[in-house]
């Protein structure tokens, strides 16, 4: 099998491309495509935000991470469930590639929420059957056979596996099968976790409608696979079909990873509910204008008591130091919107000083924050928490952050 291996954000020149490769490579992996200079079969390829590998016939096309896969693993199993996380669930990433790294970590979570035992519950079930269970669908009886007696439309409440959380499991695990896997530790540890959710529905998912779970006493264990699978799911490729058979891959959209990482950390160091820190998607409805025509959806918001306490945008790029013209017009437009004093920008790289603008006409503070994600986990956490010990005091346009 041939792989062309592209690293993020970074162009290589003068590649020889078929059709469906180049095509994939736009359309899923999301990449910058020019025809080669002075060539009419190369063509330099750049791309973006996402990375993974998306398998086209006998090709496999590998985008590789700027930082560490053992930082990109970090940021996944973090960003799923930090109560869960261990450090040493990030070292699965450091001696081998993405992919391998990501099913990885993947089937040691599923590991631990299976040692249990499979979890059960009821879900809702309508069938068609020869005698009466639970209650007739008179509806669906009506309208599919009228002047029938047999089969009976009916719809009861069922006790087995085949619930959400291991149809979510099963989701995530069959996008993954077929992909190029080093190792045959791993191979096999992705197969029995498929062949003990074999009791389960095979469902499909689209990644803007991924079912949600509630978590209790009862399904807690579960969390840290399920949020992870949920992740993968939502962050697949928009689209990873070619023609009538589907193309294997794995994609991870790193804007949309660093923006769910810092909502998430920035949550658990305030100790505040999602409710209390929403994405953009569950936030209260903002507005600009006084119609509400002009609606607003912020990365980061803080709402403590019904009322929004803290702004803020998360942007995946690096920023030389007072950010970038158009994300502060964007962010000037949340404070006004909210009617705080102040909003705070982060960038995924940039110089470790904040960087500060005063708007006397609006007399609001925009604070310019920079992560490094190339530090460890551990040094990672403490820049946030460090952004964390303003937040109740952000409004006050006399408070000053410090770098850190």
């Amino acid at each position: 099998m041939r792989t062309l291996r592209l690293r993020e954000w970074t162009t290589t020149h003068a590649l020889a491309l078929t059709a469906p490769e180049r095509d994939t490579l736009r359309a899923v992996l999301r990449a910058t495509i020019q025809p080669t200079a002075g060539s009419t079969d190369r063509y330099d390829v750049t791309p973006g935000n996402t990375i993974g590998a998306v398998l086209v016939g006998e090709t496999n096309l590998l985008v590789e991470p700027k930082i560490p896969i053992s930082r990109v693993l970090f940021l996944l199993g973090y960003a799923a469930d930090p109560g869960a996380w261990r450090h040493d669930d990030a070292t699965l990433g450091i001696a081998s590639d993405l992919v391998t790294g990501v099913v990885g970590l993947f089937t040691t979570l599923c590991g631990r929420a299976l040692r249990r035992g499979m979890l059960t519950g009821y879900h809702s079930v309508e069938a068609d059957l020869p005698t009466v269970r639970g209650r007739i669908n008179l509806a669906h009886q009506l309208r599919a056979r009228p002047g029938l007696d047999l089969p009976l439309a009916v719809r009861f409440d069922e006790h087995d596996e085949d619930i959400t959380e291991n149809q979510l499991l099963l989701a995530a695990a069959l996008k993954l099968r077929h992909l190029p896997l080093r190792g045959d530790a791993i191979r096999r540890s992705l197969h029995r976790l498929i062949d003990s959710l074999q009791n389960v529905t095979a469902l499909t998912y689209r990644p803007t409608a991924i079912p949600a779970v509630t978590w209790t006493r009862l399904n807690l264990h579960y969390r840290p696979a399920v949020e992870l699978a949920r992740l993968l799911l939502r962050m697949h490729g928009p689209d990873l079909a070619s023609g009538s058979t589907e193309t294997p891959g794995l994609t991870i959209d790193m804007a949309v990873l660093f923006e769910t990482f810092v909502r998430a950390a920035l949550r658990d160091a305030l100790h505040a509910s999602p409710d209390q820190f929403p994405s953009g998607d569950d936030c209260p409805p903002l507005a600009l204008d006084a119609q509400r025509r002009v609606r607003l959806k912020p990365d980061l918001s803080y709402w403590p008591r019904g009322q929004c306490a803290f702004i803020g945008d998360v942007k995946y790029k690096r920023d030389t130091g007072p950010g970038q013209s158009s994300d502060l017009y964007q962010l000037l437009a949340y404070a006004t919107a909210t009617q705080l004093s102040a909003a705070t920008l982060i960038y995924a790289d940039g110089p470790p000083e904040p960087h500060i603008h005063q708007i006397p006409a609006a007399k609001v503070h925009l604070y310019v924050q920079h992560l490094d994600l190339t530090k460890p986990p551990k040094d990672l956490l403490q820049q946030i928490e460090h952004l964390s010990l303003f937040i109740p005091a952000v409004g006050e346009a006399t408070h000053t952050p410090t770098g850190g």
